[in-house]
Order: C-alpha cells, then sequence, then structure tokens
C-alpha cells in the first residue's frame, strides 16, 4: 500500500465519499461534487475546491520539493518532464522547464493514474487543451509554490 500524500489526505476527510486513489484527482474532486450533489460555486463546494487546490500544491511539493533553487528538486522535474538530457545546473534546469508546455493537472496526476504527461509543442496548443478539458490550474495557488510556478503558461490572455 502507498504512503498516503497530500491528496489522499483531502478525500479522507470526506468519509462518505469512495475515493479511488488510481484515478485523476481533478476527475475525483468532480465525482465527490456529484456524490454530495452540490452546485458549483456554492459555499460548500467553494470551500471544498480551495482546499483540493491547497492539497494539490501541497502534493507537488511532496513529489518535486518546494525550493526553486534545489538542484536536485529541478532535476527531479526536469526528469519527469522527459526534456531529454537532465540539465546539470538551476539554470539550464530552469530554461528547459520553461520551455515545456504542459497542462499542471495532467502532470502532478501522471504520478497517480500512470498516464504519461500529454506534452503540447507551443502554449496556443496547452492553452487550447486546458480550456477544452477544463483543467484549469489556478495561477494564484501556483504562485504559492515557488517551483510548481515554472510550469505556469497564460491560459487567459
Amino acid at each position: 500500500m502507498e504512503t498516503p500524500n497530500a491528496i489522499d489526505a483531502y478525500f479522507s476527510s470526506y468519509p462518505k465519499f469512495n475515493y479511488d486513489r488510481n484515478i485523476a484527482a481533478w476527475e475525483e474532486y468532480h465525482r465527490m461534487v456529484q456524490f454530495f450533489r452540490w452546485e458549483r460555486d456554492e459555499k460548500r463546494e467553494k470551500i471544498a475546491r480551495r482546499c483540493f487546490r491547497v492539497a494539490i500544491v501541497k502534493h507537488f511539493g511532496e513529489l518535486y520539493g518546494t525550493d526553486e533553487n534545489s538542484l536536485d528538486s529541478l532535476q527531479r522535474l526536469s526528469a519527469m518532464l522527459d526534456i531529454g538530457h537532465v540539465p546539470q545546473t538551476v539554470k539550464s534546469c530552469k530554461e528547459a522547464i520553461e520551455k515545456a508546455h504542459v497542462n499542471i493537472m495532467d502532470f502532478i496526476d501522471s504520478g497517480r493514474t500512470g498516464h504519461p504527461v500529454p506534452k503540447f509543442e507551443s502554449v496556443n496548443k496547452l492553452r487550447r487543451y486546458t480550456i477544452k478539458t477544463g483543467k484549469i490550474f489556478p495561477k494564484k495557488e501556483a504562485k504559492k509554490s515557488s517551483l510548481l510556478r515554472y510550469l505556469l503558461r497564460k491560459i487567459f490572455v
């Protein structure tokens, strides 16, 4: 059995919901909202969504760390992005990560689901995919993690 993480802890706070950790967290969140019959933007759903986002950021930190100047963290992130040769300096890691275009929710879920992270050739292609799927990670939450912010791209222009 795998060690519980921040996402598992989040869902454990809703014991009536039959959480499946092998399903993408975003899908599980939406399934939970349907299970409890919450309407979008009603108070309970807003609180649950805010806490879910915090759990996602915490889980990212569990996987990759939070220090944007840690070579080890940046190399782990680079390796997960499968950008080819893993850079050997902090600066080159940051540059390589900033050139990668992935959906943050897909990226975080890939470790849970085993699905490869879809990579996009451009921000425009990532933007279209992100809007189409609704897998929009709030900029405000991503900026709370100094390392996670390197994956941020402008989705709404």
